[in-house]
């Protein structure tokens, strides 16, 4: 839009007459469409003779007045009937706007009468009534509506919700659409709404979401109804789903769109190429030419060519996967808008200016008339990827644009004094297309010159949403969830498109997540606890091994000559339960390590381990299995110690002593070489504790945080207001707790049965719970029998 003031028609060029004449069709009058920006009324300013308005002149080079007729044309007032008259017809008001008639085309609209005449074509319009619209008191009776038909919203948004989004409104792409719901459900006014910005104030402010790359009532964002709205509180008799399964921290960070519309099915633009001409037929007007479009396939689209031969809802289906981007913490799916074209950098001055679009049509098009005569460098640029559209992609070609845009501005007598035209791709900028300056941008747009759009509409039944099938479908190796790829830069020196994985634009990068609050504090906890106590087992170890190894011929000379035969140190009742437990363990360890790469969104080692031998859904299969093997052990052995006389005698011999610690001490005298007598253990010794007791606290961490994490809506109802982070303390709690089990049931608890010098290379003590008297004299010496 020119500014209310300038020094130049050259600086003219979209002015608010043109604003009127060409975007006031699908705007309902007044503001900007009635009033300058001094808060004068057109028309009555222009026709007051002491404000020295001239139709058609140049007005002082004012952007309200510059080469305006708002006298003869009238001025756009508000027309409420627009959306609320039942059958009010559009497609009149819009003729009579483009034949300049502002001030009759609400009439039009409304069906009031016939307008004849246009000021586009120099007339006085006339107005014939339709007298059987008007009663005998000349008064009209209309079918007014509260909510507006979608009808009557759709002449409007349906073209560039088509362009921007993919967005067809249709019963057939669309469950709400199916269900009968009006747009003003969701995008409430009024009294509909809730939100305090738009509740009770008549003041036609309509509920509007979050665009990305929307600056139009930022005020307003977020202020429409939202999918929790409707599928938590039942507003609507909206169904209430369950999610059964699904991990709350999915609820967090994904957007109910992402996973309700695993496809698009009518094609959005990608890139807008702004830097060469279009001959693609049906384009008007003629100026629109000096834009291409590229659909998600990126093959060239003629969408102006097509736009006006699909009314709304009938637009061809062309299924694909939406991008997902991060925007505000959450993935959304996105279109995201990349955009090519000549700019003007001015030195010292921020941001980068742009031609007139229509000096760059007119460039192109006298061009195309005299190739050789006028501006011949644009010959240069080819189409080197064959597709029938030209690109403007290697330097050669950069430079030709970029002098010829230069020739242009200084034939029309444009000064670029500390002014250099640049061509712009995307998120950089060149001047000869060697030397690129990179834009600063926001990681979920391709440039912040170009639009970001969330798909909101064409939602999906929830038996097709993404994820129904199985949690395979987002994670494995195969799945485009992580590793679909996304086009990066449109053109590459062979004119072929470039590609990144779209993991990256969901802000993930291979390593796992990084978190604040109470779940940071509880995997640090976890962390250096497994740490501390890993490190203190593998040192008890090695001086265990040492010092045995030195007293082995001591030992083995014992061994020979104590006592003969075995004693039954466990009862069935305890090998069942180690039996349980250790196929609980198996269960969970082999589960676990296909699991493990969750905590690892992005990279191909995690999703290929998820995806492997059945993929995830088995996986969380046997993982459970295994969790409730060892919760139906845990109460086995709570009641064994209760009930069975062995199992409370051993669970009192279990509990910690002042002689463990002496023990322990002794212990490391004898491990040093310090003492020459190890210290005479009972029916448990302190390392014997220390593996019960670990695993009883292991036992209460595993079950607790898994059970959790199995039945999240349990834990909401008994802690109201928890929230994924929540969750995700419990995830990192088991996690780090699950490593430090594994870790010491195979290095410590494993070496201490099996691998120690004197019982390598192992004992059977576990299936029939016998144990050689020599060995018991040894080392249970204080053990009664």
């Amino acid at each position: 839009m020119a500014e209310k003031h300038n020094d130049s028609p050259l600086k003219i060029d979209f002015t608010s007459y043109t604003f009127a004449k060409m975007c006031g069709v699908c705007h309902p009058g007044g503001g900007s469409l009635e009033y300058d920006r001094a808060g004068n009324r057109y028309d009555l300013f222009a026709k007051d003779p002491k404000n020295n308005i001239t139709p058609g002149g140049i007005n002082g080079l004012d952007g309200d007045y510059f080469k305006a007729n708002w006298a003869k044309s009238g001025v756009l007032e508000a027309d409420c009937l627009m959306c609320h008259l039942k059958d009010y017809n559009n497609g009149l008001r819009k003729k009579q706007i483009s034949a300049l008639n502002f001030r009759w085309a609400a009439t039009a609209g409304a069906g009031f009468g016939r307008i004849s005449g246009s000021v586009a074509r120099g007339d006085t319009p006339t107005v014939t009534y339709d007298l059987s619209r008007f009663g005998p008191d000349g008064k009209v009776t209309l079918p007014v509506m509260k909510k507006p038909a979608n009808e009557n919203c759709l002449f409007c948004h349906h073209e560039p919700g088509w362009k921007k989004r993919g967005q067809s409104f249709s019963k057939r792409t669309d469950v709400h659409m199916r269900a009968g719901l009006l747009c003003v459900d969701c995008h409430v006014t009024g009294r509909d709404a809730t939100d305090p910005r738009i509740y009770g104030r008549e003041e036609h402010q309509i509920g509007k979401g979050d665009d990305p790359g929307d600056f139009v009532r930022d005020d307003l964002d977020n202020t429409m109804r939202t999918c929790e709205d409707c599928h938590e509180k039942g507003i609507l008799n909206a169904p209430i789903p369950k999610h059964k399964g699904f991990p709350p921290a999915h609820f967090e960070h994904i957007a109910c769109q992402t996973c309700h519309m695993p496809w698009h099915q009518v094609k959005a633009a990608l890139v807008q190429d702004a830097s060469v001409f279009n001959k693609s037929p049906r384009i008007s007007p003629p100026p629109k030419r000096i834009w291409s479009f590229y659909g998600p396939d990126m093959k060239p689209w003629n969408y102006y060519g097509f736009a006006l031969g699909y009314p709304e809802g009938l637009q061809p289906l062309t299924q694909y996967r939406p991008v997902h981007g991060l925007y505000k913490g959450k993935i959304y799916p996105l279109n995201r808008v990349y955009t090519r074209w000549v700019g003007i950098k001015t030195a010292g001055k921020a941001g980068i200016g742009m031609p007139h679009m229509k000096d760059i049509f007119m460039m192109w098009k006298t061009h195309m008339d005299a190739p050789d005569k006028n501006y011949p460098l644009l010959s240069a640029i080819k189409d080197d990827n064959r597709d029938g559209f030209p690109e403007v992609n290697r330097p050669d070609e950069i430079r030709a644009l970029v002098a010829s845009v230069s020739a242009m501005l200084k034939k029309k007598g444009e000064t670029l004094n500390g002014r250099q035209v640049v061509f712009v791709d995307g998120d950089r900028y060149t001047p000869d297309g060697n030397t690129w300056t990179t834009i600063p941008k926001k990681p979920y747009e391709y440039s912040p010159y170009g639009s970001v759009f969330k798909y909101s509409h064409d939602i999906c039944p929830a038996k097709n949403a993404l994820g129904a099938k199985g949690c395979t479908e987002c994670h494995s190796d195969k799945s485009d969830f992580f590793f679909a790829q996304v086009m990066k830069h449109p053109f590459d020196a062979n004119g072929k498109p470039t590609y990144e994985p779209q993991y990256k634009l969901m802000g993930y990068d291979g390593h796992s997540r990084r978190y604040a609050g109470v779940a940071a504090t509880t995997a640090a906890f976890f962390k250096w606890l497994a740490i501390i106590v890993l490190a203190g087992l593998f040192i008890h170890i090695l001086l265990d091994f040492c010092a045995r190894r030195r007293d082995i011929k001591n030992r083995k000379e014992k061994y020979t000559q104590g006592p003969e035969g075995e004693y039954q140190r466990f009862n069935p009742n305890f090998l069942a339960q180690h039996l349980l437990l250790a196929v609980s363990v198996i269960l969970l360890t082999v589960s676990g390590i296909f699991l493990w790469g969750l905590r690892y969104p992005g990279a191909h080692w995690a999703a290929f381990l998820t995806g492997a031998a059945g993929g995830i859904d088995f996986w969380r299969l046997v993982h459970r299995a295994g969790g409730l093997v060892l919760t139906f052990t845990c109460f086995y052995h709570i009641i064994y110690c209760i009930v069975h006389p062995e199992g409370r005698r051993d669970f009192v011999l279990m509990l910690p002593r002042a002689k463990d610690f002496t023990d322990f001490f002794k212990n490391l005298a004898w491990f040093v070489g310090l003492s020459k007598e190890r210290p005479r253990f009972g029916r448990f010794s302190y390392f014997e504790k220390f593996d019960y007791w670990a695993v009883f606290w292991g036992c209460i961490v595993m079950v607790g945080t898994g059970l959790a994490m199995w039945f999240p809506e349990v834990v909401t109802w008994l802690i109201p207001g928890i929230t994924a982070h929540g969750f995700d303390a419990f995830k990192e709690a088991h996690a780090h707790e699950a490593l430090l089990a594994v870790a010491a049931i195979f290095i410590w608890h494993i070496y201490n049965i099996h691998f120690r010098p004197g019982r390598f290379p192992g004992s059977l003590m576990w299936m029939h719970g016998r144990m050689p008297k020599a060995e018991k004299a040894e080392e249970h010496p204080e053990e009664r029998e």
